[in-house]
């Protein structure tokens, strides 16, 4: 029998999945950190019904952690996969369908642990974009482009501009208003206790903090609060953040593959 070959974590893949109406683009700034720092790959996935993405597939967090974790499967070895607002949904629910393909998880403000009063309010706004489009939204997007600089605030907007509002209210029932979902805390508790590996989740907020303290974890997981900054906060501070997760893949300990 041939001998296990050892994935080394400094070479591991790392998978960037996107947060509410955004594109694989809205990674561009820890894109091309990453690769000119990382010696694996990089790549930053299309979930259904983003801006770029190819037909098929529906705009929900199930369907898109099924294809997550069909690419996941689709490579040599393990991955780390990061994940920002609902694409921690998503990575978290891929983590749980493919350990064996994933080294480890990074979660940026996720959209998950919210409390159960929040309901009624999910419902309202899903309402508001499925009648108003993109006016519903916009403000959120807006505030939070004023505190990037403004090459890569205009690739929010863009991004927001380019989803089909159909798709925006579909993904929000799929976060926290369908049979199923898990953006509230006792669902998202629930599915968290599947996850294996360790997680290392960064908050922009001692709230979003504190609720992921409230959350089963992986042995060696960890949680930052980066206290100044906001819900992107990867792209307000993106030389920190790439090396925050350079430092944390390496910190991994290498996965064996026969």
């Amino acid at each position: 029998m041939e001998s296990p070959v050892m994935a080394d974590a400094s070479t591991t893949p790392i998978v960037l999945v996107h947060g509410w109406a955004g594109s694989a683009e809205a990674w561009h700034p820890i894109v091309s950190r990453l690769r000119a720092n990382a010696r694996g790959p990089v790549a930053a996935v299309r979930l259904p019904g983003s801006p770029g993405a190819p037909d098929g597939g529906t705009p929900t967090i199930p369907d898109a952690a099924a294809m997550l974790a069909e690419t996941l499967r689709a490579q040599a070895g393990p991955a780390l996969l990061v994940g920002h607002s609902m694409g921690a949904q998503v990575t978290l629910l891929a983590h749980v369908m493919a350990p064996e393909s994933v080294l480890g998880e990074v979660v940026i403000d996720p959209a998950y642990g919210a409390s159960n009063t929040a309901h009624v309010e999910m419902q309202e706004w899903a309402s508001r974009i499925e009648t108003q489009g993109h006016a519903a939204t916009y403000d959120f997007f807006a505030s939070a482009a004023e505190s990037m600089p403004p090459e890569v605030g205009d690739l929010l907007l863009a991004d927001h501009s380019a989803t089909d509002p159909a798709v925006i209210a579909r993904y929000l029932r799929s976060e926290y208003l369908d049979s199923g979902a898990i953006g509230f805390m006792p669902a998202t508790q629930r599915a968290a206790a599947r996850r294996t590996k360790p997680v290392l989740a960064i908050h922009s907020t001692e709230l979003g903090a504190s609720r992921e303290g409230m959350l089963p974890a992986p042995p060696g997981s960890r949680i930052e609060t980066w206290s100044g900054h906001g819900h992107f906060l990867h792209l307000e501070a993106p030389d920190r953040f790439v090396e925050t997760v350079g430092a944390w893949r390496r910190s991994l300990e290498p996965s064996v593959v026969e």
